[in-house]
């Protein structure tokens, strides 16, 4: 029973002021040391590294570094708001020293000004773009534009997925997620017909195209509005027996949104906490007492462990269009 999936902040401390988060108005808390990360299970296979804003951390190569020395074939991501683009360059250039295949994801919620009103910074927009020429520039190859959307933005979901294609790099998507520990904020998604159009448009637009990680991609936004829909997962959710979320402290939960803490990396071992843990009383904990969710980070697990409903689907879309009810 031990995690495949893991999203780890590394500090809550942020240089965006987004109107669907408060990490940035959080005190500042205890953030564990880069040599504490060797203590992660060695059974990870995806690490997405997020904050607040991981590059704020200086020692961001050394925790890299350790993780690599228990794993060194983990998959990495590092989730960016994009808005420190010297400080990013000059991060980027040590870490794919160690990590040559290592990934960035940066946000981008909306073109120009709407990005700038989402994120509450001035010049957000030109940020973005300086900081994804930035990695281009570096020579990451793995670099995404993570578009989060909520009622206010949701017309900017196709700009945004279109100027990918221009800059040639990944699209990812999510919704507003509610999470008390975690974004501590109260804004949900209301106007749930507005996300049909878009969402219907960008999964015939993937499954057009002759890969199958796009279509995977077309079935995780189907989830997506499943999810708005019906206020429930298309598939079960498996946070805490295949992946877990970790916060500056240690501290371990299912998830982001989850306030069930199962323990903590500094006064617990985690393969001890895997190891011991019924998987019945975590799935029941997790399904039935957690609110809904549908993000990478919980669906990728479940899409592994039930593949063929993933594959029906997407044969079904293909052959007969994915039309959203």
């Amino acid at each position: 029973m031990q995690p495949k999936d893991a999203v780890l902040a590394l500090t809550y401390k942020c240089n965006s002021r987004c109107v669907m988060c408060n990490i940035w108005q959080q005190p500042v808390s205890l953030e564990l040391q880069p040599l504490d990360y060797q203590k992660l299970p060695t059974s990870l296979q995806d690490i997405n590294l997020s904050g607040g804003e991981p590059f704020l951390r200086a020692d961001l190569f050394e925790i890299i570094q350790n993780i690599l020395k228990i794993n060194p074939k983990v998959r990495i991501i590092i989730s960016t708001n994009g808005l420190a683009p010297e400080l990013i360059q000059q991060q980027i250039k040590k870490i794919i020293k160690i990590k040559p295949d290592i990934g960035v994801a940066v946000s981008l919620d909306g073109i120009g000004q709407k990005h700038e009103e989402i994120r509450r910074i001035p010049q957000a927009y030109e940020k973005v773009l300086s900081t994804i020429q930035v990695l281009k520039q570096a020579g990451v190859q793995h670099i995404k534009l993570a578009f989060t959307g909520g009622d206010y933005n949701i017309d900017q979901l196709m700009p945004v997925y279109e100027l990918s294609l221009k800059l040639n790099i990944e699209f990812t998507l999510a919704i507003v997620h509610q999470s008390d520990h975690y974004f501590q904020t109260d804004i949900k998604i209301q106007a749930v017909d507005k996300f049909k159009k878009p969402l219907q448009e960008l999964i015939q637009r993937e499954l057009k195209i002759f890969s199958p990680k796009r279509w995977l991609r077309a079935y995780f936004t189907y989830g997506l509005y499943y999810l708005l829909k019906k206020q429930q997962r298309l598939l079960p959710n498996y946070s805490g027996l295949k992946s877990f979320y970790m916060d500056p402290p240690g501290n371990v939960y299912p998830s982001d949104v989850s306030d069930f803490q199962m323990g903590n990396l500094i006064q617990d071992n985690l393969k001890q906490i895997f190891n011991n843990k019924k998987e019945t009383q975590i799935f029941k904990q997790v399904n039935q007492s957690e609110r809904p969710n549908w993000m990478i980070c919980t669906a990728r697990s479940a899409i592994k462990k039930h593949p063929f409903r993933v594959i029906l689907w997407i044969l079904k879309a293909k052959l007969f269009g994915a039309k959203l009810k």
